[in-house]
């Protein structure tokens, strides 16, 4: 079951929050509810597909390896910030874990939380709820 509500405040800001099941069209059902979430934003095609690789790496992380319980959901949640900024939060049931540095000697695998580094102005993970992984994109300035 996914529950969406679009429009609604979080933290005093236009927000989107949403009730995912840990099954694998989880990642794609939430790339889709951001981007229709941002579509009246004037976030760039580029930041936009930035935003929705990193939600869906975040997604896919709650789904292949978290030790909630199978049948315990994921919540999305995403806020527009001022000058144009989005805050993303993707919260799952599980005991946590340590954020480390991709170990560069590993063949595959290791890359979600690597690009979320890489490309977030700031991210975080925290234990408020279950596990809290979150992440803040900063607008581009216009050149």
């Amino acid at each position: 079951m996914i529950a969406m509500a679009g429009g609604s405040c979080f933290n005093g800001s236009l927000a989107l929050r949403m009730s995912l099941e840990r099954d694998p069209q989880a990642p794609s059902l939430a790339r889709r509810a951001v981007a229709g979430f941002t579509e009246k934003s004037e976030i760039s095609p580029d930041e936009l597909a930035t935003l929705t690789l990193l939600v869906s790496e975040l997604v896919s992380n709650a789904v292949l390896h978290s030790d909630a319980p199978s049948a315990s959901g994921i919540l999305l949640q995403a806020e527009l910030l001022d000058e144009g900024a989005v805050r993303v939060e993707v919260i799952d049931r599980g005991s946590g874990f340590t954020a480390a540095p991709r170990d560069p000697t590993r063949a595959v695998g290791g890359f979600g939380l690597y690009l979320v580094d890489q490309q977030a102005t700031r991210w975080g993970v925290d234990r408020e709820g279950g596990t809290r992984v979150w992440f803040e994109l900063a607008k581009s300035p216009r050149t």
